[in-house]
């Protein structure tokens, strides 16, 4: 009887044991990112100006150096993410970074990115970038060839849409008034009250570059089929400003959307 009891509790010991076992093997490998398999060819959508750029002690580049980005992909890109590494004068690594682009790219735009060294940079050298496709963000790296792609679960109260039925602001009325200066009615066509409208405007050089983007809030509450006027600046006469998307709360419905006009897409999240 005695021998019966001790199997029985031997056999509870190794199940108990078994089963702490596999709650930390979930614990550590949640199944909230998804491999998926990308072609190579397909997953590179950046065309790198300046892959390496030299001479990073010099007093004109020690304050900020450039590169230029351009989509060779038929599609609109968005989230990309700039990954490098900074370099010492004995080629030496100081440490790993990334730099976001805060604009999303059509079909042959570019951006200028702008990367301010840390001291004792001598080389930045571009290793990669990431972005985000569909529900998919896919990684490339640059030095080794490589290419991964992973499906991360959004949240219940997250989801990525098409931007169509979130669109119901009016900002196609942006007028230059002179050299830096724009004004804008920014009409709401929709039947709720919006709150904690924010404005994403880019600028571009005159080469066609995107060169900055900035978020402007228009610190109002717009009631359904309101209007508002602002008036909007870029930093430079050179600049053209352009309305690149917007944010805004739906007070009644409880959701926050971010309306990304250049990819069609909405993030959309309950609060």
């Amino acid at each position: 009887m005695k021998k019966s009891k001790l199997k029985i509790m031997l056999i509870l010991s190794v199940f108990l044991a078994l089963a702490m076992i596999l709650c930390i093997f979930i614990f550590k490998n949640p199944k909230d990112k998804q491999e998926y398999n990308i072609d190579k060819k397909e997953a590179k959508i950046l065309e790198i100006e300046n892959k390496k750029i030299y001479d990073i002690s010099s007093s004109i580049s020690k304050k900020g150096v450039t590169t230029k980005i351009k989509n060779i992909s038929a599609n609109p890109v968005r989230d990309i993410t700039i990954d490098y590494v900074e370099l010492d004068k004995d080629n030496k690594k100081l440490s790993n970074k990334q730099i976001p682009v805060d604009i999303t790219l059509k079909k042959n735009e570019k951006a200028l990115v702008s990367i301010i060294p840390a001291e004792y940079t001598e080389t930045i050298d571009i290793t990669g970038y990431r972005y985000k496709k569909e529900d998919y963000d896919i990684k490339v790296d640059l030095d080794n060839d490589e290419v991964a792609a992973t499906k991360e679960d959004k949240k219940e109260n997250e989801k990525i849409d098409s931007s169509e039925k979130y669109e119901i602001l009016n900002i196609d009325n942006l007028i230059q008034m002179d050299k830096t200066n724009y004004k804008l009615e920014i009409k709401n066509k929709s039947d709720k009250n919006i709150g904690n409208i924010i404005l994403k405007t880019a600028e571009k050089n005159q080469y066609g570059e995107y060169v900055s983007v900035t978020d402007i809030s228009a610190n109002t509450t717009l009631e359904a089929k309101g209007n508002i006027k602002m008036i909007l600046s870029s930093s430079n006469e050179n600049n053209k400003l352009e309305i690149v998307g917007y944010t805004y709360d739906d007070i009644g419905s409880k959701i926050n959307i971010d309306v990304d006009l250049k990819a069609n897409s909405a993030d959309v999240v309950k609060n």
